[in-house]
């Protein structure tokens, strides 16, 4: 949404950011973000710890992470 769009209805820039966080340009540039105050202090306002902010958001996700293994036996190392 424009800036100007957002200065003539603010009740409708309310409404977009009810369903998403809503971005403000200001000459074709995003300039704000405005979101529903609940959605700020569960994202933003609070610190998170490192494995809070890796986490994978949704619920149904049960994927492990599982990294390569790595062989080094193939190596050549020079002592």
């Amino acid at each position: 949404m424009t800036s100007a769009s957002f200065n003539q209805n603010p009740s409708r820039a309310k409404k977009e950011a009810n369903e998403r966080p809503l971005v403000i340009t200001e000459h074709g540039e995003a300039s704000y973000v405005l979101v529903r105050y609940s959605d700020f202090e569960a994202n933003w306002r609070k610190s998170k710890s490192l494995l809070d902010a890796l986490r994978d958001p949704s619920p149904d996700s049960d994927a492990e992470f599982e990294p390569e293994r790595l062989d080094f036996d193939r190596r050549d190392v020079e002592l």
